[in-house]
């Protein structure tokens, strides 16, 4: 099925073109690993399908000349009955290889984020299926993660990235990304419509969600660092209530001053992302000549859902196609400025460790209190 512009959706495996589709639909979601996709031929004028289109292939999908996802084919299905036949094939993007494969280790060790993309996923079994590898910030690509048998390389691997505070995703490409999927948004020059008077609408319906039950106007932070001293940030925010809603959250693994305040931060911002949510479905898969895609920034105004004008932030798309509703997108979007990087992973540490932590800080300690008594 083409669209107006011509452009159809692709699907080429083993260096074979499978295209004219009837249904399909193609997820794209920040918060959630693995996009799943199926695309669904009713009568194929295929009598057999090649060899090299077997479940277990690598994919790619081309919207006209565009790529949007690589993946791998899990499943084919075939059926025939008096009213003809249907063709559906299914699978996920690359990041399920890294959910359903093993960190390929027999014992418990330590781990750097460096090791598991370089060793384990870029020159390991797996190597060959993504494009590149890119990290925005390399600052802590050292530090060392706990690693068990049978741990999944994608839990490793997003264990380790939040070593560095940082988030992990695939781009349609097949490069693994590791970063902020909002560091630099694409700024969407097409504003989104759902006026009364539909002229001009692009957007064919629209759910507005606002539940603030999660929201508190007072978070205090409590916890203590490595001498018992208690640590304590709090913060006030405004909110619709009109009485005060106070949350105490003590965290265990936090022992400074600048580590609850992120904390407090991180989960200020994780309530108000989960408090406003706006999906609606778009006429076609593109805007601004561009297949919709995650970490966009857009505007949406309506004057039929008024709470909805706002600056939003694309979470998450499904592209759909059918033989009823044509070319659709249903958009996932959550507020501009509400998303927030994981907090940093900090690894705890063993009784061992703690001993020679505290055997050295002693030691330490004296050295200091030696060096103050030879200068009194």
């Amino acid at each position: 099925m083409q669209d107006n512009s011509g452009n159809e959706i692709r699907l080429i495996v083993g260096g074979y073109e499978l295209s004219g589709w009837d249904e399909a639909s193609l997820d794209n979601a920040i918060d959630t690993p693995a996009d799943s996709w199926s695309v669904t031929l009713f009568n194929p004028v295929y009598d057999q399908l090649p060899s090299s289109v077997a479940s277990g292939k690598p994919v790619k999908f081309y919207y006209g000349n565009e790529l949007v996802l690589t993946g791998i084919i899990d499943k084919i299905s075939e059926a025939v009955s008096r009213h003809g036949r249907a063709l559906q094939v299914s699978g996920r993007d690359l990041v399920g290889q890294l959910i359903d494969c093993s960190v390929p280790i027999f014992s418990g060790r330590q781990v750097t984020l460096d090791v598991l993309l370089n060793k384990y996923v870029k020159s390991g079994d797996l190597g060959s299926l993504f494009k590149s590898i890119s990290i925005q910030d390399n600052s802590a690509l050292k530090n060392k993660v706990s690693v068990e048998p049978g741990e999944a390389l994608w839990d490793a691997i997003n264990k380790a990235a939040q070593v560095t505070g940082q988030y992990v995703w695939l781009e349609a490409g097949g490069t693994l990304k590791v970063g902020d999927p909002f560091a630099n948004p694409y700024h969407v020059k097409t504003d989104l419509l759902l006026m009364y008077d539909g002229n001009d609408n692009n957007v064919l319906d629209a759910q507005y969600d606002e539940d603030v039950s999660n929201v508190y106007s007072e978070i205090k932070i409590l916890s203590q660092d490595g001498n018992a001293n208690h640590i304590l940030s709090e913060g006030k925010t405004s909110t619709s209530y009109g009485f005060n809603r106070l949350k105490i959250v003590s965290l265990g693994d936090v022992e400074t001053k600048a580590e609850a305040d992120a904390a407090l931060k991180k989960i200020q911002a994780d309530n108000n992302l989960e408090a406003y949510s706006l999906n609606p479905t778009v006429k076609g898969w593109q805007i601004d000549n561009k297949v919709w895609s995650t970490g966009w920034y857009l505007n949406l105004k309506s004057d039929v859902l008024s709470r909805a004008t706002a600056k939003w932030a694309v979470m998450g798309r499904t592209l759909k196609l059918s033989r009823s509703g044509g070319q659709t997108t249903e958009l996932k979007l959550k507020r501009q400025g509400d998303w927030a990087q994981p907090l940093v992973h900090k690894e705890k540490q063993t009784k061992a460790a703690k001993k020679r932590h505290s055997k050295k800080k002693a030691e330490q300690q004296a050295e200091q209190t030696k060096k103050q008594g030879a200068t009194a």
